[in-house]
């Protein structure tokens, strides 16, 4: 059986995105047809998130930063619901509470608070230390006159 010529050609009036057949743009991959695309000013999610809708991290640090008021023996003070638990565990601590204790030690580590002053540095080397940086300084002008002379002759 023979083919027709006009078998062998595609009829562009045919196929994914026939009905844009009298437009010049080509339609494929990542060129979704003219009519389907947003128009200029248009969102692709008019709704979005709403304004002001607060994330995980926001409504934890509000709730966790709320005044409170705390009775300690006679007297009430205000304090953030951070602070009430700290000192809920401290009291717990104090009484023999081993898991509240360790969480405050913990806590204080962390935060760097477990000793008394910062610690000292060094500054004072050693005469071995002075002995090996003089030899590196030593060794190190040689070259770099070394290089200077050789490319001032040249």
């Amino acid at each position: 059986m023979t083919k027709k010529p006009s078998d062998t050609t595609k009829n562009p009036g045919t196929g994914p995105g026939a009905h844009h057949a009298g437009h010049d743009s080509k339609v494929g991959y990542r060129r979704p047809p003219k009519l389907t695309q947003f128009k200029k000013g248009q969102s692709g999610n008019p709704r979005g998130r709403p304004q002001g809708r607060a994330n995980a991290k926001t409504i934890v640090s509000r709730a966790i930063n709320e005044k409170v008021t705390i009775r300690e023996g006679d007297k009430a003070r205000d304090m953030t619901k951070l602070e009430g638990m700290l000192q809920a565990h401290l009291v717990k601590a104090i009484k023999g509470d081993a898991r509240s204790a360790n969480l405050v030690i913990a806590l204080v580590a962390r935060l760097g608070l477990l000793t008394d002053a910062e610690p000292e540095t060094s500054n004072a080397l050693s005469d071995e230390d002075h002995a090996i940086l003089a030899e590196y300084v030593r060794r190190h002008t040689r070259r770099s006159e070394a290089k200077h002379e050789s490319s001032v002759e040249n």
